[in-house]
């Protein structure tokens, strides 16, 4: 396993143990569990809980103001006895899509869903301290700015064979289940929040446990259907990067995730050219991977104590700002440019990539 940040390290951090192996038996073990069944609830509206079920809380969305004091939040134990927390409506609909996916002989189970603000400085403060600041910049998301303040951003994970199947990098080993969890996500109010290739949109790379609660079977069937995100749906997307497309080919050297960690340092800063806007992000193959590249990357170290052990290199096409915009840089207006290289190396293979140079 990894250092990556996952969901069982969050839960460690905040004070959560690994519990017993999941027991077939237990499967009801939620309903059991909660603070206020379902029958103790009556449905409630927006207006009723004081809360928007479209909300949008990410990278660059904070959380609505009132939030954590308007949601309505379900306390319980999971299958294995760990603490989780999730908004009422939520969880009913949770109870009824975990029903509907045992009716096929496939069980899930919570990991984790309402994690309040200050839980999550407390986070920041954590991995700061034990792995640093540029880590946490890249794989912690921002206090006040992760979807999981919302109480309707649940984190599944799965159980084979009666037992509990939580971490990441296990969990992915199971695409079929994924595939049949996801088929019957929409017809109880959910989605599929961080899609494949849409991290340019999200934030965020693939999860397939992560899914989110929106309270409409219509809007949730649509957004499934057409395979968006929540961003493009309510016309939220950057408009920097809104018409990006990225393609990250084939490659033997790096996974989607690698790549995605260094589309973040390219976006860091392609964000400080105003007005320019990214129309193609593609890795430019394994062949430009090798040791030529990587002693190009080494010689570019300056002061860095470590010697790079891997680099990468993208291409892209991007349009130059206009008027104002333009005035003062050194793109020519209102002009594409393509094939635009980026130069990124890093030391460890699962740590962050520095983006040492760009341009042609």
């Amino acid at each position: 396993m990894t250092k990556y940040l996952n969901r069982r390290a969050f839960m460690t951090v905040l004070g959560g143990s690994l519990g017993s192996a999941f027991l077939a038996a237990c499967s009801s073990s939620q309903e059991l569990a909660a603070d206020k069944t379902t029958e103790q609830r009556d449905a409630t509206s927006d207006a009723a809980t004081g809360i928007d079920y479209m909300a949008l809380v990410n990278k660059t969305h904070e959380l609505p103001e009132g939030w954590e004091d308007a949601v309505e939040i379900v306390s319980l134990k999971n299958s294995e006895d760990w603490d989780v927390d999730v908004e009422a409506k939520a969880y009913d609909a949770y109870l009824e899509l975990k029903a509907d996916l045992e009716s096929d002989d496939v069980y899930v189970d919570l990991d984790s869903a309402y994690r309040s603000v200050e839980a999550q400085q407390k986070i920041v403060d954590e991995f700061t301290e034990k792995y640093g600041k540029e880590y946490v910049k890249l794989y912690v998301a921002v206090p006040g700015y992760s979807e999981h303040h919302t109480g309707l951003a649940l984190d599944l994970f799965l159980i084979i064979d009666g037992k509990g199947v939580y971490y990441n990098e296990d969990m992915v080993q199971y695409p079929e289940i994924w595939e049949k969890i996801h088929a019957k996500l929409a017809d109880h109010g959910f989605i599929l929040r961080y899609l494949p290739g849409k991290k340019i949109e999200t934030g965020y790379s693939y999860e397939p446990w992560h899914i989110r609660y929106l309270d409409d079977v219509d809007v949730a069937r649509q957004i499934m259907d057409e395979g968006i995100t929540l961003e493009r749906y309510l016309d939220a997307l950057d408009p920097m990067t809104a018409d990006c497309e990225v393609d990250y080919g084939t490659s033997k050297l790096y996974t989607e995730a690698d790549m995605d960690s260094a589309l973040d340092a390219v976006l860091e800063e392609f964000r400080n050219w105003d007005g320019c806007e990214l129309k193609r992000f593609a890795f430019a193959g394994d062949d430009t991977c090798g040791t030529e590249e990587l002693a190009y990357a080494n010689s570019l170290r300056s002061e860095r104590p470590k010697e790079f052990t891997q680099a990468i290199v993208f291409k892209t096409d991007f349009h130059s700002p206009s008027g104002e915009k333009a005035e003062g840089t050194a793109w020519e207006p209102d002009s594409d440019y393509q094939d635009w290289e980026w130069h990124l190396a890093r030391t460890d293979a699962d740590g962050a990539w520095v983006l040492l140079t760009w341009g042609y």
